[in-house]
């Protein structure tokens, strides 16, 4: 199965009609706007605060039936420096799916393709002004305004909504509209195409010329044999296979009869292991798709700031047969592994940048 590659593009007057979007940031688009997540299966273990939404992924399947609808949601914590600790402790990604017949969709075949349109009737859940997780809970002072939780509450209270709440409890100003903006991840919408075959060997010779100088490592081939005794083989592999398209945000490489997993990984050391079978039907979960460091560019993130959320990829493993669900949201696992200074050799970066702070800024000086 090839590799799928998923670019971040503005959102358009299309992407607001999509009833199954794959997008990074904003608020979730749930697959049943009937159930909003709870608030509880995202709160952060070292922060204590709720998760938002990192991205969301359409990935339907012809089989199982039960999945002919099927989106996963990724949730990080904001706040850097919990990102220190485990993955598990501050990220959570989940699988909702739908089978073909259902209350929520109706298929309009009017025209040349098939349209899936939201059935008249679905009331959707309340969900949280700031995030868009299920709303349990009121302004206590309006009732006017839902909250997943006190923590934005708070967070709404203090960006505006503490002038207005008597008079005119479900406005905004323009500020305060801003505010909002600022406590999910920008919106943008993932495109796709499938990832181009390999050129043959003499094209790919004459292209590492000219690869651009300020890639992570620049491999071209009179440095190659000068750095492959201390840069490790993956590191190699995922710099090179990037370069080929230097503005992916995603790798999807679902293939559940695969004898090798299509990973991607970023260094020899630090690939995830044991990772947990499905809890509902105890099948081994199997990689589906990646995280690329690219999307980081896309969260407005300080990157001056040391504790900054960072990764070398996040890697989403699920159950590779879609099993029945037992809950709206079933859980999935999601990995990070980071960049190695050893895996891309201090020695060769010390050289390369002038100082002993390059591998710091080795995604910094790549343009993507």
């Amino acid at each position: 199965m090839p590799t799928t590659l998923g670019y971040a593009e503005p959102v358009d007057a299309e992407f607001a009609q999509d009833p199954f979007p794959s997008k990074i940031g904003g608020k979730p688009r749930w697959l049943d706007p009937r159930h909003a997540l709870s608030a509880d299966r995202v709160v952060c273990d070292e922060c204590g605060k709720p998760m938002v939404l990192l991205m969301q992924l359409s990935a339907p399947e012809d089989d199982p039936p039960s999945a002919f609808h099927r989106t996963l949601f990724v949730f990080i914590c904001r706040t850097g420096s919990c990102h220190s600790s485990g993955t598990s402790r501050c990220m959570r990604v989940f699988r909702s799916q739908l089978p073909e017949d259902n209350a929520v969709y109706t298929a309009n075949t009017e025209g040349d393709d098939i349209e899936w349109e939201q059935a008249e009737g679905v009331e959707a859940a309340a969900e949280c002004i700031v995030c868009g997780l299920h709303g349990s809970k009121t302004c206590s002072s309006c009732h006017g305004r839902r909250y997943c939780s006190r923590a934005h509450q708070v967070a709404d209270w203090d960006a505006g909504h503490k002038a207005q709440c008597t008079t005119m409890p479900h406005a905004e100003s323009a500020d305060h509209t801003r505010r909002m903006r600022r406590m999910v991840f920008p919106e943008h919408v993932i495109v796709s195409e499938e990832e181009a075959e390999e050129q043959a060997e003499s094209d790919s010779e004459s292209d590492s010329e000219d690869i651009e100088p300020n890639s992570v490592v620049p491999v071209t081939n009179e440095r190659v044999e000068d750095s492959e005794t201390e840069v490790d083989a993956a590191f190699m592999e995922f710099q090179r296979r990037i370069q080929r398209d230097p503005d992916q945000v995603l790798r999807y490489a679902r293939a559940p009869d695969a004898e090798t997993e299509p990973m991607l990984l970023v260094s020899d050391t630090g690939a995830p292991t044991n990772v947990p079978a499905c809890e509902a039907c105890g099948t081994d979960r199997q990689f589906e798709f990646q995280i690329m460091p690219q999307m980081l560019n896309y969260l407005n993130l300080d990157s001056t700031d040391p504790h900054s959320i960072d990764w070398g990829t996040l890697l989403v493993f699920t159950c590779p047969v879609s099993c029945e669900p037992t809950d709206t949201f079933m859980p999935e696992v999601v990995c990070k592994q980071s960049f190695s200074s050893h895996g891309i050799g201090q020695k060769y970066l010390r050289a390369y940048y002038g100082d002993e702070d390059a591998f710091s800024r080795q995604f910094e000086s790549l343009d993507v």
